[in-house]
């Protein structure tokens, strides 16, 4: 938020921004016939949360996005704290697992390092080492 500035001023301000840029343009940055919001954002030199936060914001994207013949900003699917931690302690499981196998396997390949290194050094001194 602004020094100084309450938060109705600093909404006053990101909707006056948002309006001046959308008179100003014939057409909406898109893509896939959805709205860009984050280039709407940038153009409009307020933060890309303002679009999905502010209520006047938003009623003024979803107005000219009918004009033109475009989709909305789509709601994002919120993740709770539960949910996420959930995903995280099964890509940290997985993860575990993953990593013993490597474990496993560097154990066998430090095995078979040992026992073919014993077996160059016997056929160097015996002689019977080909290049």
């Amino acid at each position: 938020m602004a020094k100084g500035k309450s938060g109705a001023e600093v909404g006053a301000e990101n909707v006056a921004k948002l309006q001046n840029y959308l008179s100003s343009v014939e057409a909406l940055p898109a893509r896939g016939g959805q709205i860009n919001a984050t280039a709407v954002a940038v153009a409009a030199g307020i933060d890309r949360q303002v679009l999905y936060k502010n209520p006047e914001c938003r009623r003024l994207i979803d107005e000219a996005v009918s004009a033109k013949g475009l989709q909305g900003i789509q709601e994002r699917e919120v993740q709770t704290v539960d949910e996420g931690r959930i995903k995280a302690e099964r890509r940290v499981s997985e993860l575990e697992r993953q990593n013993a196998a490597l474990l496993a396997e560097n154990a066998e390949l430090r095995t078979k390092l040992r026992r073919y290194g014993h077996i160059e050094a016997h056929l160097i001194e015996t002689g019977r080492f080909v290049r």
